[in-house]
């Protein structure tokens, strides 16, 4: 496995949190606890890229078609009254 370095800029809040993390033994270094945080994060919002693969599909149909294929007319609407359910 290739691995990289990547400098990144943290606040103090959340560099004080993964110090704790490392404190109470967590993880045995900051490297290693951000390195966690983010696969776990990474792995979380997988879906979104899934999502946006699907909309730029959806964009693609509708410059090769005129229209977006598939009829969404009322279903805001119709998730909030189920909503208030």
């Amino acid at each position: 496995m290739v691995t990289k370095i990547v400098p990144v800029r943290l606040r103090e809040e959340e560099l004080r949190q993964i110090d704790r993390l490392v404190e109470y033994g967590i993880f045995q270094s900051r490297s290693e606890a951000i390195r966690e945080l983010i696969r776990i994060g990474v792995e979380n919002l997988a879906y979104l890229s899934e999502i946006l693969e699907a909309v730029e599909r959806l964009f693609e149909l509708e410059r090769v078609e005129g229209r977006i294929p598939i009829d969404l007319s009322g279903a805001t609407e119709q998730l909030l009254r189920e909503r208030e359910r």
